[in-house]
């Protein structure tokens, strides 16, 4: 398989599996509000979010030490330079992006969160072009427009506020992890081209960093290691577990995809995860589908293939 058919399936294969990711979340949220501690909403989902990357940061390490990629992961931290800007990254990606997308899916649900959080590829490519100097193809950029549509499209509906009476400020939330998260791709897109770190050290790095941000200056802040310490003792703590590991699977594929075919590609075929989290809620919950899930999620395609179909139309940067 060459590099640019292996970055388009790495990309697939991190929106499927974040799909899944933000199923599970959705239900160890609904969970978490039956514990002792958790009464404020916010206090949970920093929780839940702490302990996600937490664990994860632990998969990634064993992956590494799978990979014999150990002595390269200390190594790189020669590179301050670019340890710095993975740095700011994973905190723009961890506790900026994550917090928000958690605290979306509380307010609004997990299909809303997914489809509003997924229009971060469009403003990561507008900042990719203006931070990075980075030239995209006339192809890439209608394909993004598509792919955006068809996500406004999959997201307006005329919502219930009976249902979802924080809807706006779930959907303020759902901005701030939009502005995270393509923040962090261009970010660690920088690093990873010029600092010459690998996509698993970068994301390993990433998590790791997001973990003790939470640990040191948000979890003590909140009080909420007593709710740490509940969730270690009840069946939560498995579910974390799970879920931890199928976000590093797909922090995995991001990365790699990003570093195989440049950030606004590889942030494009990440967020067909708003499909995937549709198809899973169908298949775990019985959620109905209907014509408008159908036609945008056509529309999201047809972007795509206008983002990936062509790899001669490579990006290039002054």
């Amino acid at each position: 398989m060459n590099k640019f058919k292996k970055g388009v399936l790495l990309g697939t294969l991190s929106g499927a599996s974040w799909g899944l990711n933000t199923i599970i979340i959705g239900f160890i949220l609904t969970l978490s509000i039956f514990l002792p501690y958790s009464e404020n909403i916010f206090i949970s989902a920093l929780v839940i979010a702490f302990l996600h990357d937490f664990f994860s940061s632990i998969w990634l390490i064993l992956n590494l030490i799978r990979l014999r990629e150990i002595k390269e992961f200390f190594y790189c931290f020669k590179n301050k330079k670019c340890i710095y800007f993975l740095i700011f990254s994973s905190i723009l990606g961890g506790p900026v992006g994550m917090a928000g997308y958690l605290l979306g899916v509380n307010y609004i649900g997990p299909s809303y969160a997914a489809s509003f959080s997924a229009l971060y590829p469009a403003l990561g490519t507008v900042l990719t072009a203006i931070l990075l100097k980075e030239r995209t193809s006339r192809r890439i950029k209608i394909g993004v427009i598509i792919t955006g549509l068809g996500i406004l499209w999959l997201s307006y509906t005329p919502v219930n506020l009976q249902q979802y009476p924080y809807y706006y400020l779930g959907m303020l939330f759902c901005f701030v992890c939009v502005l995270g998260w393509a923040l962090e791709c261009v970010v660690a897109s920088y690093a990873m081209k010029y600092g010459e770190i690998s996509p698993s050290i970068a994301i390993t790095l990433r998590q790791i960093t997001s973990a003790i941000f939470y640990a040191i200056f948000i979890i003590p802040k909140i009080g909420g290691y007593l709710l740490v310490k509940e969730i270690f003792i009840t069946n939560i703590f498995i579910y974390i577990c799970l879920t931890a590991l199928i976000g590093s699977l797909s922090y995995l594929f991001w990365y790699k995809s990003i570093d195989l075919i440049g950030a606004p590609r590889g942030m494009s075929l990440n967020i067909t995860y708003v499909i995937w989290t549709i198809l899973f809620e169908k298949l775990f919950f019985n959620t109905q589908l209907d014509i408008r899930f159908i036609g945008a999620s056509l529309v999201i395609v047809i972007g795509i293939i206008f983002i990936a179909g062509n790899p001669k139309e490579l990006i290039t940067t002054n």
